[in-house]
């Protein structure tokens, strides 16, 4: 009887062992998250980040803006506040498989009074920082285009320029510029 507890107790014994290696295991490929705060890829706007007074091309604030990493640093989400109540929210992420940037951006301010934009990063853009383009190309015959450029400037400054098309993107001239500086 001793021998059979003893044999008992031995497959317990390796039984606990087993089970807690595979928890163990499991554990650690749960622990282990997208580290998209080292990849250079997902990190190409972290130069955004921060609490922004945000003012325009004259020299007048216009507005603030808070923009923070989200979701382990894989996307960053950028809240926009203007001084009559004008807001606007955004969702920026890289996307790896199609090595791009996405952006849904909901607003309530002119010149798209409570819409949503849908944007991408524009391919053919080299400069510093991201240039954002419309995710779908305009209706046939539709000539207007919109593109906006989030840029890195010195003294952890940012410029965000926003600027127009009417000839199908032959020609652009800014609509906008402002520069983000920190609180």
């Amino acid at each position: 009887m001793n021998k059979s507890l003893r044999a008992l107790g031995v497959f317990a014994l390796a039984g606990a062992v087993v089970l807690l290696s595979r928890r163990t295991a499991t554990a650690t490929v749960r622990l282990a998250p997208l580290t998209c705060a080292s990849d250079s890829s997902f990190q190409r706007l972290a130069f955004w980040v921060g609490d922004w007074d945000v003012f325009d091309s004259v020299g007048t604030r216009y507005a603030s803006q808070r923009v923070h990493p989200v979701v382990d640093a894989c996307a960053f989400t950028a809240e926009w506040t203007g001084p009559i109540g004008d807001k606007g929210t955004s969702l920026t992420a890289y996307d790896p498989r199609t090595h791009d940037w996405k952006q849904v951006y909901v607003s309530n301010q002119v010149p798209a009074t409570s819409g949503v934009s849908i944007r991408k990063s524009d391919p053919s853009y080299d400069g510093p920082g991201i240039r954002f383009v419309a995710l779908v190309d305009p209706a046939p015959g539709e000539a207007s285009r919109l593109r906006i450029t989030i840029a890195p400037l010195p003294d952890h400054r940012v410029r965000q320029t926003f600027e127009e098309s009417k000839d199908g993107g032959q020609t652009w001239h800014a609509v906008f510029n402002a520069e983000h500086r920190p609180h």
